[in-house]
């Protein structure tokens, strides 16, 4: 069951829902299919359901509840002197921040909750900020939040030069499952390119694109014409992390459990 209906099926409701889905987990209740996309076996007043995402509704009210904001920052970084994988692991920490190196991130917004303004300290729920999880993921994030132009971004345009059309660069940016191996096994894009550093990704997507090519007889879209000469795809991420609500309320955020 998706978490809406399971929630009304339960009778809970949106915090309710991810209380009771939190418990299944030491339970070893829960498998992980792929980034943010999890199944937990639930059971409430006797009635047992499979429910994908328990906790989504809940983490989605984060945002949308009167009040509520978040800060973002779009960065770069040199991978020679931070590659991708050190970023997230280090820099942000991992998904739960009790688990996080000192200093990083998602550390000090635990370490600091109180002084930042924050009702509660984060947990691996709601553990303060999110982060791209590769540079293709970031270009997505660009283009969901802040509009970006994937002809005008650095990382888009050197994907369409590379022979990746607009079209699929955009289709691909909503993370679908497409073939990733030459035995036609398929998997989420970001999955495939998680902690890739840029000129991997890069190469790792024209990879994909080869594999995925349009069968003879598909119709296909021309690329953006003349666009400027490519440069070096930068390693860009888009960082949201919590913003103190007005009314209050506790206000840390994240967009992921990965």
């Amino acid at each position: 069951q998706r978490c809406g209906e399971a929630g009304r099926r339960f009778g809970l409701d949106a915090d309710a829902l991810e209380k009771e889905w939190r418990k299944c987990e030491p339970a070893g209740l829960v498998t992980k299919f792929g980034g943010g996309f999890y199944c937990g076996k639930m059971n409430v007043g006797g009635q047992e359901l499979y429910v994908f995402n328990a906790f989504f509704m809940s983490m989605r009210s984060q945002f949308t509840a009167p009040g509520a904001s978040i800060h973002y920052f779009s960065v770069a970084f040199d991978p020679a002197l931070c590659p991708w994988a050190k970023f997230r692991a280090e820099v942000l920490g991992p998904t739960d921040p009790a688990a996080a190196p000192e200093n990083s991130i998602r550390r000090s917004i635990l370490d600091g909750y109180a002084d930042l303004g924050l009702a509660a300290a984060p947990n691996k729920g709601e553990n303060g900020v999110h982060a791209s999880a590769s540079p293709f993921e970031g270009l997505a994030e660009r283009m969901n939040w802040l509009e970006a132009d994937p002809t005008t971004d650095p990382f888009g345009a050197a994907l369409i030069q590379g022979g990746i059309s607009v079209e699929r660069v955009r289709e691909w940016a909503l993370d679908p499952r497409v073939v990733v191996g030459e035995d036609q096994s398929q998997a989420s894009v970001f999955d495939t390119l998680e902690d890739m550093d840029a000129a991997e990704c890069v190469e790792k997507l024209l990879q994909l694109n080869a594999l995925n090519a349009p069968k003879e007889g598909e119709a296909t879209e021309t690329t953006a014409a003349d666009l400027p000469a490519a440069t070096a795809a930068p390693d860009d991420v888009v960082v949201t992390s919590s913003g103190a609500a007005p009314t209050g309320g506790d206000s840390t955020t994240t967009c992921e459990e990965a």
